[in-house]
Order: structure tokens, then C-alpha cells, then sequence
């Protein structure tokens, strides 16, 4: 397309014949980029999450008492907010890889700065600063997957990294339990758990920094030939691989796409219980009647019901597809069962275990968040409008985090009746936006498809790849369908 910049690898794309190359070609480069991108991916997201969430776990061992803390966690959420606009920014217009190595690095260091918090003031800063960090990860992953993957392998992919969170919290809710047994040495019990993980942090920012790849053209582990099955792969999104400009047009694409205003309500809306539940849900647990060390193992098994579902549905994506929203509807059933079961027992004598049970099925919810990430990484094309969706759900995402902790009065404790009440009702209208959000899609692929007719074979989607090479949105590329 004359006077277009391409994307990255264009040039491989161009070279590339599409009938010429098999499907066991094709799934032989998949499992090398597998083996050589999902171990570290996995572990920078682990991390990620644990080291949001260490400080609930640093609460239960004095840390509120040694520094005078009050009030709740929400100055990180404030730098991931004031970070989302410069965060997508950065990521579109420079290499991805290098920005999230240096990402993980930095908050390596600033968890190790825990350790010299001697107030509640440097702990703000330190909190804020943690937040502008870690503000490029998520939307850098929902990216860097896009580069790398087909749509359908993304689901699979995502659901993967995703997982990391339930499964690092089960194993750093182990690590804490045994660090805060340590007692009589310089470091506090909490200080350990800052420690730990400010090490481990830094460590996988500079395996990051020398190992990943930035694009598929770009990846060494691959030959020329693979190289070029690579960026063939992932030009049949229609989504391109990765471009550098900033087109502001782009930017009204996204404020005018009815799924972007209802994806900003399904995240407001399930990330307003997720920040009171992150940041007081051991509380609610030790409510129930257990003290410090019961609450830290009690509260496992419900990140096992997180990381469980997102690998089970993970799995189903393989074989069936359009599996999307209905990952962000069948999860809050049993999440809206059990936030119901809990608030239907309050102030009774039920028994406290099976309070427990009802308590770890509400985290079902947590897989409703990786699904909707797909949504934005394989239904919005264009990379500035991917990117600035990005940052307007990652506002919303920040938000929501940040008032949901409010619902958690001092003065509800340890029943929080309102928080409760508040959740059941959000998770309810969340479902009513991912239902409505799976009826948009379908329809505008049916009148699509009566404009212009099905794009079914490599020959038919030829045109719509070409022009995700050259960075159209998915309202300018007729041949785009989304993948519900």
C-alpha cells in the first residue's frame, strides 16, 4: 500500500506463501516459540501479582503496627492509574520486551526498598511508585502475546500466564507462612517476604532484559524459514505484529466502538470487588473465626479456584472456539453463588468451614479478567486503538481497585455486610455487560458477512491481512470478524 508505513516483518509477510506452508510446519514453530517464551512470561506474571498483593500477607505479621499504617493500599492503584496514558504510550512506540525487562527490574528494587520503611509516608511512596512500575505488564502482555500468537492460541496462552496469579499466590502464601514463623533475628517476619520477592524479581527482569525476543522477525531461537512461518501465523489475526506511530485518528475508533464502553463496564464493574477482595480478603476470612496462620492456609484454596479454571478453560479453547465471553459469563455463577451463600449467613450459625467453601467459590470471578483481556487483544485492531483501549480499561481496571476498598468500613468489621451486599450486586450487572458484549460481536459478523460476504479461505483473508499489516483498525478492515 503506497505511501503506508508497514508493520514490523512486513517483509517476511510479503515474502511468505501462504498455500506453501503445511500445518506441521506451522505447529512446529509454535512449540518452539512455546518453550521459549512461556516460562519467563509465566514468571514475570507471578510475580506481577504477589507483589501487588504481598502487603495483605505482610499485615498478618505486625506490619500494620510497625509502620502506624491506616487505611488501605490504594496509592499503588493511584500510580497504575496516573501511569496508564505514558505506559501504552511507550509500549506502542518502542520495543515491548525491553520495556517490560526494565519494568520487572524496577519494581524489584522498590520491593526491596520495603526494608527501609521506618513510616506510613515512605511506605505511600514507595506504593505509588510500585504502581507506576508495574503499569506497562498487563497491557504489555496482552501485546507481546498478540505478536507471537494466532487467536485462538491466545486464549490458551493467556489463560496460561494468567494462571500464574493463583499459582504464585499459593506458593508465596506457603513461602510467607514459613518466613513468618522466623523470629529473633535483625529482619521482622514481614521484612522476609519483601526480601524473597524483590531478589526473585530482579532476577527474571534481567533473564527478561537478555533472553525474550522482541518481535517474531527479530526472534533468534528461529531460523529465516521459521521466522517467516512466524509472521505468516500471526498475519492472519489481521491485527498486524507491531508498529511504531501513534495515529490519533485511531484514538476516536476506540471512544466511538460500542465494546469498548462495554468492556470498561464488565472491568468497572468485577474490578470493584477485586479491590476490596484483594486487599481485605484475608480479613473477611479471619472473620470468620480463625487467627493469623489459619487465615493465610485457609485462604489457598481459593486461588487454587482461580488458577484451576483458568487452565480448564484454557484447555476447552483449544478444541472449541468462541469460548470468549463465555468465559466472562459462566465463571461469576459460582462466584455470584457464593458471594450470595455468604451474605445469606451472616449474623447465623452456619458453620464457618462451609462459609469458607462459599468464600473460596467467589474467586471463580478471577477468570472472567484473562478472558477479557482477549477480548481487547484479539477483537481490536489497529495498534493505536488497541493501545489506547488498553489505557482506558486499565484506568477503569485501577479505579475500580482503588474504590473498592472503601466498601470495607472499619466500622462493618469483621461481618462487612455492605461490602458483601455491594459485591453480589456488581458481579450481577457485570454478567448483564458480557451478555450484551457476546450479542454486539455476533451481530455486526452477520452484517458483515451480508455486506461483503464470508472471509473463509487463506485466499479471501489475503486483502484483510495485508491491511493488518498496515495498521487498520478492525472498523476499517471489512474482512475482520470478531471471535466471540
Amino acid at each position: 500500500m503506497k505511501g503506508e508505513v508497514a508493520d514490523e516483518g512486513y517483509e517476511l509477510f510479503d515474502e511468505a506463501n501462504p498455500q506453501a506452508v503445511s500445518q506441521q510446519a506451522k505447529d512446529a514453530v509454535r512449540r518452539k516459540i512455546d518453550i521459549h517464551l512461556l516460562p519467563l512470561m509465566c514468571a514475570l506474571y507471578g510475580l506481577n501479582y504477589v507483589d501487588k498483593v504481598a502487603l495483605g500477607w505482610a499485615v498478618l505479621f505486625d506490619f500494620r503496627r510497625d509502620l502506624g499504617l491506616v487505611g488501605t493500599d490504594s496509592m499503588f492503584y493511584f500510580g497504575y492509574l496516573i501511569a496508564q496514558y505514558p505506559a501504552n504510550y511507550i509500549l506502542q512506540r518502542y520495543r515491548t520486551a525491553r520495556i517490560l525487562s526494565l519494568s520487572v527490574i524496577s519494581w524489584g528494587v522498590l520491593m526491596l526498598a520495603h526494608l527501609g520503611l521506618r513510616n506510613f509516608a515512605g511506605l505511600m511512596v514507595i506504593r505509588f511508585l510500585l504502581g507506576v512500575a508495574e503499569s506497562v505488564v498487563t497491557p504489555g502482555f496482552v501485546l507481546y502475546t498478540s505478536m507471537f500468537y494466532t487467536r485462538r492460541e491466545q486464549v490458551m496462552r493467556t489463560m496460561l500466564w494468567a494462571a500464574m496469579q493463583g499459582a504464585f499466590s499459593i506458593i508465596s502464601s506457603l513461602l510467607s507462612f514459613g518466613l513468618g514463623h522466623i523470629t529473633n533475628t535483625v529482619l521482622k517476619p514481614w521484612m522476609y517476604i519483601f526480601l524473597v520477592l524483590g531478589l526473585l524479581s530482579l532476577i527474571v527482569g534481567f533473564a527478561w532484559l537478555f533472553f525474550m525476543p522482541e518481535t517474531p522477525n527479530k526472534a533468534k531461537f528461529l531460523s529465516h524459514e521459521e521466522q517467516v512461518i512466524a509472521v505468516q501465523r500471526v498475519a492472519e489475526n489481521m491485527m498486524g505484529i507491531k508498529g511504531y506511530q501513534w495515529k490519533y485518528y485511531q484514538m476516536w475508533h476506540t471512544v466511538k466502538d460500542v465494546k469498548t464502553w462495554l468492556v470498561l463496564a464488565f472491568v468497572l464493574l468485577t474490578q470493584l470487588p477485586n479491590g476490596g477482595l484483594t486487599s481485605f480478603g484475608s480479613l473477611v476470612i479471619s472473620g470468620f473465626g480463625f487467627d493469623a496462620f489459619k487465615t493465610l492456609l485457609i485462604g489457598l484454596p481459593s486461588s487454587v479456584v482461580s488458577a484451576g479454571s483458568m487452565v480448564i478453560w484454557g484447555f476447552f479453547s483449544i478444541k472449541h472456539g468462541n469460548l470468549r465471553t463465555w468465559g466472562m459469563i459462566i465463571p461469576l455463577l459460582p462466584a455470584i453463588a457464593g458471594i450470595a451463600a455468604v451474605y445469606g449467613t451472616i449474623g447465623t450459625d452456619a458453620n464457618k468451614y462451609g462459609r469458607v467453601v462459599a468464600y473460596w467459590l467467589i474467586n471463580s470471578y478471577a477468570v472472567t479478567w484473562p478472558f477479557c483481556l482477549t477480548i481487547v487483544g484479539q477483537n481490536i485492531a489497529g495498534h493505536t486503538k488497541r493501545a489506547f483501549t488498553n489505557t482506558l480499561l486499565f484506568i477503569v481496571f485501577a479505579a475500580g481497585n482503588i474504590a473498592g476498598p472503601f466498601f470495607f468500613r472499619d466500622q462493618d468489621a469483621p461481618k462487612y455486610v455492605l461490602a458483601i451486599t455491594t459485591i453480589l450486586v456488581f458481579f450481577c450487572a457485570a454478567l448483564l455487560c458480557a451478555i450484551a458484549l457476546r450479542y454486539y460481536m455476533a451481530l455486526q459478523n452477520r452484517i458483515r458477512d451480508r455486506q461483503f460476504g464470508p472471509a473463509e479461505t487463506t485466499e479471501e483473508k489475503l486483502e484483510g491481512m495485508r491491511l493488518g499489516m498496515h495498521d487498520k483498525t478492525d472498523l476499517e478492515n471489512s474482512d475482520f470478524r470478531y471471535v466471540l
